[in-house]
C-alpha cells in the first residue's frame, strides 16, 4: 500500500501538467486579439505558475540560494535570445479600434513553455531527487518562462510601433 500512496502526487503533477498544456495549446493555436492589457495578463499568470512552482519544489528538495540563482541567471540568459527569435516572425496587425491588435499564432511559444515543463518532470524522474534535480529542473522551468517573456515584450515593441504609426485609410 505504501507504493500506491506515493503514485498519486507523480499523476497529480501528470494531470496538472496536461491540463496546463491543454490551456496554452489553445491559446497559442488561434489568432489572438488583444490589448495591451490582456497582453500581459497570460505571461504574468505563466510567471506566478513557475515561481510556485520553483518554491514548491524548493519545499521538497532545499537547494543553497547561490545554486538557485545560478540556474536562474543562466535559463534567463539562454532563454531571453531564443523568445526574441520566435517573435521576432510573428505578424502583429492593427485593429478598427486604437490599442488593440491581432497577434498571428504562434505554437512554438506554447512548446518551449511546456517542453520546460516535461524536461523538468523527466529530470525529476530520471536523476535522484535532491540538489541536482531541483536546480536543473528551476533552470529550464525560468528558461521557458524567460523565452515566453522575452516573446511578449517583442510582440509589445510591435504593437507599440503600430499603435504610434499613422493610420492607413
Amino acid at each position: 500500500m505504501h507504493a500506491a500512496a506515493q503514485q498519486p502526487p507523480i499523476f497529480s503533477q501528470l494531470a496538472i501538467y496536461l491540463v496546463m498544456a491543454a490551456i496554452v495549446f489553445f491559446r497559442y493555436s488561434r489568432p489572438m486579439k488583444m490589448s495591451l492589457v490582456r497582453l500581459f495578463i497570460a505571461p504574468v499568470v505563466f510567471l506566478a505558475m513557475t515561481v510556485v512552482s520553483i518554491w514548491a519544489s524548493e519545499q521538497i528538495n532545499p537547494a543553497p540560494a547561490f545554486a538557485i540563482a545560478a540556474a536562474v541567471v543562466i535559463g534567463v540568459i539562454f532563454g531571453v535570445p531564443l523568445g526574441v527569435a520566435m517573435s521576432a516572425h510573428r505578424t502583429v496587425r492593427r485593429t478598427e479600434k486604437p490599442h488593440i491588435m491581432y497577434v498571428e499564432p504562434s505554437w512554438i511559444t506554447a512548446a518551449i513553455w511546456i517542453g520546460a515543463f516535461i524536461l523538468r518532470a523527466a529530470i525529476r524522474l530520471l536523476i535522484p531527487a535532491g540538489v541536482t534535480a531541483t536546480v536543473v529542473g528551476d533552470g529550464l522551468v525560468v528558461f521557458g518562462i524567460s523565452a515566453i517573456l522575452a516573446s511578449y515584450w517583442v510582440i509589445y515593441r510591435k504593437f507599440r510601433a503600430l499603435d504610434e504609426a499613422p493610420a492607413t485609410t
